[in-house]
């Protein structure tokens, strides 16, 4: 399946998925327009539709592909080797950053995705989401330290607050049009210090 349109170079098939990233972003499945997508990468719809059979079979392959992609990065920081909760979830975020540096529609997308209820494409969702966004949940707590955490009752308001960090830096960069790795980077690993600070024991203590 797609095997023509993985035979593309890459800038042209990374110019058209990130043209369908971003038209089916905007609007639910049954109203984005693959005519919209077919303007927005410089190419025919039927050239589009060359490469995939319909427009359901695009927005599948988009979808796995993001999901796909998503992890490629965060495999890539070997981030999952790291124990520390902070540590891992700071190279989660730096992950996410360079998947939209290269595809900056990706998690809108993604996420407009997995609330999909249009039947046409609701079934195969949620076959992608059982078969990678599943295991990937896994394993991306599996092996993660908690112990020194002063409560345990405390790391779900940790998750809540490194998504709201994340959230937040990388709209902000997103609205300055300025999403540069490095100062990210710093950024994200000066909270997740004061994160540590607020959330695990001290030093010594037991």
């Amino acid at each position: 399946m797609n095997k023509s349109f993985n035979l593309l170079k890459e800038e042209k098939r990374q110019r058209i998925t990130n043209a369908a990233m971003q038209v089916f972003s905007k609007s639910p499945y049954g109203k984005a327009s693959t005519d919209d997508i077919a303007a927005l990468a410089g190419i025919s719809k039927g050239s589009l539709f060359y490469h995939f059979k319909n427009k359901k079979e695009l927005y599948c392959y988009l979808y796995e592909y993001s999901c796909n992609k998503i992890y490629q990065k965060i495999n890539d920081l070997h981030a999952l080797e790291d124990t520390d909760f902070f540590e891992r979830n700071a190279k989660v975020i730096e992950a996410r950053v360079r998947a939209m540096i290269e595809y900056p529609y990706i998690f809108d997308f993604a996420v407009q995705a997995y609330y999909e209820t249009e039947s046409v494409v609701a079934e195969e969702i949620k076959a992608i989401n059982k078969s990678i966004l599943n295991d990937a949940y896994l394993k991306m707590n599996e092996g993660i330290d908690i112990s020194r955490f002063r409560n345990k009752a405390d790391v779900n308001k940790a998750i809540n607050m490194i998504i709201w960090i994340g959230e937040g830096c990388i709209k902000e960069k997103r609205a300055a049009d300025s999403l540069e790795l490095k100062q990210l980077q710093a950024e994200i690993n000066e909270y997740m210090e004061l994160l540590k600070h607020g959330f695990y024991k001290q030093e010594g203590s037991v």
